[in-house]
C-alpha cells in the first residue's frame, strides 16, 4: 500500500483517540462499504465486538488526519492473537491453510507495538524440529502433455459428485492407489472397504485439522481400513511438516492432492476430499427437493474421471513414489500430539457470515470420448511452468473459481506473485475476467489482493467454494487442488489437469456462469 506510511504516521500521532475499550489492533488499509472494499485509504481498527450502544466517550472517531476510520469486528483468530498470542501461534500452526491470517507490516496493538515480531516470537516454540528431506519425483516418469483418445467424465459437487465417484470406486478389480488430504466420510469409507476387500489399496493420507462435517477422524479411517484389508493395505501418513505421525517433512503445510487411480487404467482427480462437505451423500440431479438442505451446506467442487492407461500410470507412479518415501519416515507414536493439533486447528474455524444459497440448477455428469490433449500438473513439479503460460495466452476471457488467493511478498514466493500479476494484466488488457472466491476471502485478504493489482470489480464471493478451476477462452479448462497460496502453487503436493477440449471447457463454464449469476455476490465477511 503506497499510502501505508502516511496513514501509519497519522495513527502514531492519534493513538490516544484510537485507544478505546475493545480495540485490538490498528493499521493502514482500505475503507469498506456495504461489506465490500473501496479503493479509499483508511485507518482500519479491529475490535472484539462491534456495538451501536456505546457512550460518546467510548466511540472511535469517524476520521483522523483526513482518513476515514473503518471499524471491523475481529474473528476468533484475531481475538486470540490479542489475548493469548502463544495459543494463537499454536492454533495458527495447526489450522488449515485457508484460515491463514494476512500479515500487515504496519499493524499495531494499542501499545503501539508491531504485531509481526510478537507473533513470530510466540510461534518459535511451535516450529517443528523434524528434519526436512529433499523432494524427489519417480525416476523415468515425465509430466509431458499427452495427445490421444481419452474418455473423460466431467462432473461437479454437490450436483453429481458422490453419484459419480461411488460407481468408480465400486469398479475396482485389483487395486486402488490414492493420495488424499482428508478422508473422514463414513459413506466413502464404507464403499472403499467393500470395494477394496480382497484387493490392494495403496494410500497416502494427510492429517489436517478435523473437517466440521466429519463422521470419523483420519486415524479412525486408517484403523477401519487396516481391520478390513489387513495385509492388502499399504499406508503412510504424508510427510507434512506439522504432522506428528511423520518423522520428516517434504511438504510445508499440506499433502493436498485428491487423486485415486483404479487398476492402473483410470483415475479420478478432484478439488474435493473424501469427506462429507466435498462428497455429500445426495443426488440433487434426480432429487433436487430432497437434496436442497444438504446441498446448501455442501461445497462447490469440480471432479473428472479420466480413462487412459498412460496418464493413469503417470499419476500412480507419483503416488506410489510418495508412498515409498513416506513409509520410510513414519513415527511409531504421535497420536496424542496429532489429537492436540487437531483440537487446536478446530479453534481456528470461523463463523460463517456469508449466507450459502441453494443452486438454481443442478448439472448432470457429461462424458466425452474424443481425441484431445491433456497436461498433467503436480506441485511442486510443474504448476507454475504450465499455468502461467495458460493465463498469459488468454485472448478473450479468463474465469477462475477458487477458495482463496493469498498474495505474498516473501522471498521464494515470486511464482505466486507472477500468477496474480498475469491476471491483473489481463484485466488491464480489457479481457472478460471473472474471479469467484470463497467466504475465506475476507475483507482484509481482499485488501492484499487489491493491493496486488486485482480490480475487485471483477471479483465475487460465494459461500462454500472449494474448487480450484480455470476456464480460458471458453476452450481450455484447468481443474485440480491447488489453492493460490505460495505453498499451494510452489511447495505442497497438489494435482491439476489442463484439458484442451472445448466441449469440456464449456461444460464447466456453464456451471461457473450459473454460480457467478446465482450464487456469488460482492459481499465479503467482516
Amino acid at each position: 500500500m503506497e499510502f501505508a506510511r502516511a496513514v501509519d504516521q497519522v495513527i502514531s500521532a492519534h493513538m490516544t483517540e484510537l485507544s478505546k475499550p475493545g480495540v485490538l489492533s490498528v493499521r493502514p488499509g482500505y475503507q469498506a462499504a456495504g461489506q465490500w472494499l473501496t479503493k479509499k485509504p483508511a485507518i482500519v481498527v479491529t475490535v472484539d465486538r462491534k456495538r451501536d450502544d456505546l457512550p460518546p466517550d467510548q466511540r472511535l472517531p469517524e476520521t483522523l488526519g483526513g482518513f476515514p476510520v473503518d471499524v471491523r469486528e475481529a474473528d476468533s483468530l484475531q481475538k486470540m492473537r490479542a489475548t493469548n498470542p502463544t495459543l494463537f501461534a499454536g492454533v495458527a500452526a495447526a489450522a488449515r491453510p485457508e484460515m491463514e491470517r494476512p500479515v500487515f507490516p504496519y499493524e499495531r496493538d494499542l501499545s503501539g507495538q508491531s504485531l509481526i515480531p510478537v507473533a513470530a516470537e510466540a510461534a518459535a516454540p511451535h516450529r517443528p524440529t523434524k528434519p526436512q528431506i529433499a523432494y524427489t519425483s519417480p525416476e523415468g516418469v515425465t509430466l509431458d502433455a499427452i495427445e490421444d483418445a481419452f474418455t473423460i467424465t466431467c462432473h461437479a459437487s454437490p450436483d453429481a459428485g458422490w453419484p459419480t465417484l461411488k460407481p468408480f470406486l465400486e469398479g475396482i478389480h485389483n487395486r486402488l492407489t490414492v493420495g488424499m488430504y482428508d478422508f473422514t466420510s463414513a459413506h466413502v469409507l464404507d464403499t472403499v472397504k467393500g470395494s477394496a476387500s480382497g484387493k490392494k489399496l495403496n494410500l497416502v493420507l494427510d492429517h489436517p485439522a478435523p473437517n466440521k462435517t466429519r463422521d470419523q477422524t483420519d486415524e479412525d479411517t486408517r484403523a477401519a481400513l487396516e481391520e478390513e484389508l489387513s495385509g492388502n493395505l499399504t499406508f503412510a501418513w504424508a510427510l507434512e511438516r506439522a504432522d506428528p505421525m511423520a518423522a520428516a517433512w517434504i511438504f510445508p503445510n499440506a499433502y493436498h492432492i485428491k487423486v485415486a487411480v483404479r487398476d492402473g487404467k483410470a483415475f479420478w482427480l478432484s478439488s474435493g476430499n473424501f469427506n462429507n462437505s466435498n462428497q455429500p451423500d445426495i443426488d440433487p440431479v434426480r432429487d433436487p427437493a430432497g437434496s436442497a438442505a444438504v446441498a446448501r451446506k455442501s461445497d462447490r467442487d469440480w471432479h473428472v474421471i479420466v480413462e487412459h492407461q498412460g496418464l493413469a500410470a503417470v499419476f500412480e507412479a507419483y503416488l506410489r513414489h510418495d508412498l515409498e518415501v513416506a513409509a520410510q519416515n513414519q513415527m511409531a507414536s504421535g497420536a496424542q500430539a496429532a489429537a492436540l493439533l487437531g483440537a487446536l486447528g478446530e479453534l481456528a474455524e470461523p463463523q460463517m457470515t456469508i449466507a450459502p444459497r441453494v443452486p438454481k440448477q443442478y448439472f448432470e455428469p457429461h462424458t466425452i470420448a474424443a481425441r484431445m490433449k491433456i497436461q498433467p500438473i503436480l506441485t511442486p513439479d510443474n504448476y507454475l511452468a504450465q499455468i502461467l503460460p495458460l493465463i498469459n495466452g488468454a485472448k478473450r476471457s479468463f474465469y477462475m473459481q477458487t477458495q482463496y488467493i493469498h498474495p505474498s511478498d516473501k522471498e521464494g514466493d515470486e511464482g505466486l506473485t507472477a500468477l496474480i500479476k498475469a491476471v491483473a494484466q489481463k484485466v488491464r488488457d480489457g479481457l472478460d475476467i471473472r474471479l469467484i472466491l470463497s467466504q475465506y476471502e475476507t475483507l482484509d485478504k481482499l485488501e492484499l489482493l487489491q493491493d496486488a493489482g486485482i480490480d475487485l470489480s471483477h471479483v465475487r464471493i460465494q459461500a462454500n467454494v472449494h474448487n480450484k478451476g480455470m476456464i480460458v477462452d471458453s476452450s481450455i479448462v484447468a481443474l485440480g487442488s491447488q489453492n493460490w497460496s505460495a505453498d499451494g502453487v510452489i511447495r505442497n503436493r497438489d494435482a491439476t489437469l489442463i484439458i484442451y477440449n472445448e466441449e469440456a471447457a464449456k461444460y464447466w463454464q456453464q456451471i461457473f456462469i450459473h454460480d457467478w449469476t446465482n450464487m456469488a455476490a460482492q459481499q465479503a465477511a467482516d
